[in-house]
């Protein structure tokens, strides 16, 4: 994000994100965690108060010798804002995060079939585009960006949906530059699970931002955008490795069926023999979900993941995944255990995608370019 013309803008983006990551921090801190010399980090800080984009938060606490409070600072989250939408074959949901990532709106709806076969995919963007930039001109704030989160095969690095079985799409749809040109504001396009991985890694445990992580993106909803289409468990997967969001070769990272799935399966499970049409159903739902456990288990233990975060569910149905998860990762693990693995439910439920899709905007401003060689 090119904040300053100046030969600084490496530094302001370096101090933008620790800022962000941080949520409050002192000028001491940034210079110690940045190696930076603090003259340098109060220009920067100087410039960036005088453009509004950051502000003082409260005093922290003396340290051993005494002495003056640090003064901690903070992004201002009145500065701007970015959007998030997600588009599924159930519901239109939309978010509105200010520049700190706290959320300040939210929107959902059900999806009108007909609508949908109206407007089309791009139309139906336009739709939750006007919605998200009618709450922003009401409250006189300034847009930075949108992020999209949708389910199927995105290509995320040149903004393109590739297909998606849910949203009826079977060519290539040059999503992001279109949407760019209907809402005038950047516009950035991913996987609905990396989306949700997002929301995770950066808005609610930075303290995970350098560790390994697995998102589980458990959705009960219909299986295509057709009216009558039985309803299913869906799943997709996101990963961090490394400390950064893995996409794969193709961009196709995380797309999930069943190492068990057979040709008779209504899902993506060999269990799935029927159509999982309410959560209620144990008789149906357990076996899904035991299934489920084992290949994430799997995954966990082959890849030496630190954290795993299930999401999508309502809370009492992503504790019994996560409970199922943790019986198999010990089952199938032939060693002393990991006492160091976090498995848990995520942070929030609801619109989780477009609040990833939100974060994604962000992390896309505060990002500081790679020039390792």
């Amino acid at each position: 994000m090119r904040v300053l013309n100046s030969l600084s803008d490496l530094n302001v983006s370096r101090i933008l994100r620790l800022i962000w990551l941080e949520k409050k921090i002192s000028r001491v801190d940034i210079a110690s965690r940045l190696s930076m010399d603090k003259s340098t980090v109060t220009k920067i800080t100087s410039e960036l108060f005088e453009k509004g984009m950051i502000r003082e938060a409260e005093s922290g606490e003396s340290g051993p010798q005494g002495g003056r409070k640090p003064v901690f600072i903070e992004l201002n989250g009145d500065y701007s804002a970015v959007g998030g939408i997600e588009i599924n074959s159930e519901k239109l949901n939309c978010s509105v995060l200010d520049f700190s990532g706290d959320s300040i709106f939210e929107h959902a709806e059900e999806i009108n079939i007909d609508e949908y076969k109206t407007l089309g995919l791009i139309g139906f963007f336009e739709k939750a585009f006007l919605i998200i930039s009618k709450f922003a001109k009401e409250n006189k704030i300034k847009l930075a960006g949108i992020g999209v989160g949708l389910p199927g095969l995105i290509d995320a690095p040149n903004g393109k949906v590739v297909s998606s079985i849910p949203l009826g799409i079977d060519e290539v749809v040059e999503f992001s530059r279109e949407a760019s040109s209907i809402a005038k504001v950047p516009v950035y396009l991913d996987n609905d699970a990396r989306c949700s991985c997002y929301t995770e890694n950066l808005l609610f445990d930075s303290s995970s931002v350098a560790k390994n992580m697995m998102y589980v993106l458990t959705q009960h909803r219909p299986q295509t955008l057709k009216k009558k289409s039985p309803k299913n468990l869906s799943v997709g997967f996101s990963f961090i490795l490394n400390g950064k969001i893995y996409h794969g070769a193709n961009s196709t990272a995380g797309e999930f069926r069943s190492m068990l799935w057979n040709a008779k399966s209504k899902n993506q499970f060999s269990a799935g023999i029927n159509n999982v049409e309410s959560l209620e159903d144990e008789k149906a739902v357990l076996p899904v979900f035991k299934e489920l456990s084992k290949n994430v288990a799997f995954l966990v233990n082959t890849l030496n993941i630190d954290v795993v975060y299930v999401g999508g569910l309502k809370e009492k149905y992503s504790e019994q995944i996560v409970k199922l998860i943790n019986k198999e990762i010990k089952y199938l693990w032939p060693y002393e255990p990991n006492e160091n693995l976090i498995v848990k439910s995520a942070t929030i439920a609801d619109n989780v995608v477009s609040t990833g899709a939100a974060v994604l905007v962000l992390d896309k401003l505060f990002s500081v370019p790679d020039i390792s060689l």
